[in-house]
């Protein structure tokens, strides 16, 4: 198993050496995928779950014949099919944003791994937790915030998540969606998405070329975008290490 979704386990929660080395030594295979290539299918009957090792990666439901919503985003360390371990099917589809790479454990790794290391299965089980926190943020931003504030709201968590595995640099990071795509996430217009990016970039708080996204003033975007990342939980390992002996 990839270093990620050590880090992005132990960043939440103080993980024992012995923990560690199970993650790092379960089996997986390495599988990429193109831009906009399925990486799960909905309605197919999961043999295991897929955890993001690079790109980005969002789940999508189909509505009607042609309309698409997206319901969530993946960065790398994510399990993007986690709940799918006791489901018989997924009822959406994972897509790349961009080319993707995914470990994909066995159903019968994992759920040795589970049976194992109690511990473990209650982290996992956690992050499920969690992401289902997202899911209600999502929903409500969508009903709270105007759309500059979203769309702020939304580059912040992006922000936070990617820092979490060790992938900003300086409050900059890899942004593999467009204006396009950040316009099919999030349900505007390209002409809302440009609107909103201009101003946000009139007002010092983002810039965004050449596929990276820099936040010249992360705290001043987090107040205007009514950004709390306390329901990502990424800071409270040495409080979650003392919930779960």
């Amino acid at each position: 198993m990839t270093k990620q979704l050590e880090t992005h386990l132990a960043r939440r929660n103080a993980l024992s050496e012995e923990e560690r080395t199970a993650l790092r030594d379960m089996p997986v295979e390495r599988r990429t995928y193109a831009h906009a290539e399925r990486i799960v299918a909905e309605g197919l009957a999961p043999e295991g779950s897929c955890m993001l090792v690079d790109g980005m990666a969002m789940r999508v439901h189909r509505v009607g014949r042609t309309e698409r919503v997206v319901s969530a985003l993946h960065v790398p360390g994510d399990f993007v099919d986690l709940h799918s371990f006791l489901l018989d099917h997924l009822d959406h589809d994972i897509v790349a944003i961009g080319p993707c790479m995914i470990d994909f454990v066995a159903s019968d790794h994992l759920e040795a791994l589970t049976r194992d290391y109690p511990r473990l299965a209650r982290l996992l089980w956690r992050a499920t937790l969690i992401d289902a926190k997202m899911h209600r943020v999502w929903i409500v931003t969508r009903a709270a915030l105007r759309g500059t504030q979203r769309i702020g709201h939304l580059i912040c968590e992006l922000h936070a998540r990617l820092a979490a595995v060790g992938l900003t640099r300086e409050s900059t990071f890899a942004m593999p969606l467009d204006q396009r795509g950040l316009a099919q996430v999030l349900g505007y217009s390209v002409v809302h998405v440009n609107h909103a990016v201009r101003d946000l970039r009139a007002e010092g708080l983002l810039e965004w070329a050449g596929g990276r996204i820099h936040l010249p003033n992360p705290e001043g975007l987090a107040r205007f975008a009514d950004f709390d990342p306390a329901y990502l939980e990424l800071h409270n390992a040495e409080l979650q290490a003392r919930k779960l002996v």
